[in-house]
């Protein structure tokens, strides 16, 4: 699956290029000045969610997380935690987890940064598809509405399915810049307001990429739409892409 993505690639070999993807938070934990009071493993899941979500959508297979604590030791196994509960989520238990602390001052508010490193194989340069459709699987959350809308969150494992779904020829997490924005970086060119139809608020945050774009071939919507059930809402364009 090819597109442009918030990753960088780095060529390590003729054949083979490694893909690095991070998502960072702030002032979200159970600090007392903590914006969003929430606890250390959430934290993690979710923040491992963005950027391992980021990194498969580029086409590259898993190899290690790390974990950038400026919290305190104290949240470290909380935090490791949450980003093995997303492994789980995606049968990956086996991948490397690794990082650093600070210990040494500390801070008033929570923050923690992940990394996401994978490989893939250089990428080929296709002519991009027409006539194709799109949906926004799930719906964009930020701060305390992820608390209260769980069952609104397009789930990990469903993310990974729909990245290796033969039906499906592209696919891009939602973050905070919003659904207009990451639906331009799919196919290609800046949409305005008004070039696509959606009962969702398109330039409203994403947050921890509670919600992701996919494309697909129109004849397949009803295999698509059962795949991903009441997550499903559709995203016309008005630009001769629908």
């Amino acid at each position: 699956m090819i597109g442009n993505r918030d990753a960088l690639s780095i060529s390590i070999t003729d054949k083979d290029e490694l893909i690095i993807a991070s998502d960072c938070s702030g002032g979200i934990g159970h600090k007392p000045d903590d914006a969003v009071q929430v606890d250390s493993e959430m934290v993690g899941y979710f923040g491992f969610r963005v950027a391992v979500m980021e990194c498969l959508s580029a086409g590259a297979r898993l190899m290690a997380v790390q974990l950038m604590n400026f919290t305190g030791d104290s949240e470290w196994e909380g935090y490791a935690s949450g980003v093995r509960m997303g492994l789980k989520e995606l049968d990956m238990e086996d991948i490397p987890l690794t990082g650093s602390s600070e210990s040494n001052f500390n801070l008033n508010q929570s923050a923690l940064g992940v990394t996401c490193i994978g490989m893939r194989r250089k990428e080929r340069h296709f002519l991009p598809k027409k006539d194709l459709s799109y949906a926004l699987i799930g719906i964009p959350l930020v701060g305390k509405e992820v608390l209260v809308h769980r069952s609104s969150i397009a789930p990990l494992s469903l993310f990974h399915t729909c990245n290796h779904h033969p039906s499906i020829i592209d696919i891009l997490p939602v973050g905070s810049k919003g659904v207009r924005h990451e639906l331009s970086l799919l196919i290609g060119k800046p949409l305005k307001r008004g070039d696509v139809d959606s009962t969702q608020d398109l330039d409203k945050s994403s947050g921890p990429a509670t919600s992701f774009i996919i494309s697909y071939n129109k004849e397949e919507e009803q295999n698509i739409r059962k795949l991903t059930g009441g997550h499903f809402q559709s995203l016309t364009l008005f630009d001769g892409n629908n």
